[in-house]
């Protein structure tokens, strides 16, 4: 074989083998890890407006005041404007939000003053929160912050 023919050749076969490993021999990415992701925190939601809700007390009328904010997962940043690791998400509505405020005025609907009025009620209402939430809706939450709350 001449000089020139091994000179064309050689850059042929490099990118013939190339080729090969871009597309044959090459792993695969390991695939996302959705549950790691759904319990890695992102950022937190403050709910801007509190929610004034009656309660099921049933002997009289008692209210409920609460301010809320959701610490949201890996998995739920890009619905929050990708804003995550502490970014202020604060300044975006998630679409979710009606489905998000209508799950936490019914889970609090649902208790009475002297539920709301212990911590256990008030750690299950939390809990009830974001089980309703990461199953009616896109969005995977991890924890629920009162930001106030008041029973009257």
């Amino acid at each position: 074989m001449s000089k020139k023919m091994i000179m064309m050749i050689v850059p042929v076969l490099l990118v013939v083998l190339g080729g090969v490993y871009m597309f044959v021999l090459k792993p695969a990415p390991a695939p996302v890890d959705e549950k790691a992701l759904a319990k890695e925190p992102a950022g937190i939601y403050t709910i801007t407006e509190p929610f004034v809700v009656n309660l099921a007390d049933t002997t009289e009328r008692r209210f409920a005041k609460v301010g809320v904010a959701l610490q949201y997962s890996e998995l739920s940043a890009a619905l929050f404007g990708g804003a995550g690791h502490g970014s202020a998400a604060d300044a975006v509505v998630i679409p979710e939000e009606p489905e998000v405020r209508d799950i936490i005025i019914s889970t609090l609907q649902e208790r009475t003053a002297h539920e709301l009025a212990t911590k256990k009620g008030r750690v299950e209402v939390k809990e009830m929160i974001v089980k309703r939430i990461n199953k009616e809706t896109e969005l995977k939450i991890i924890e629920v912050f009162y930001t106030e709350f008041a029973v009257q």
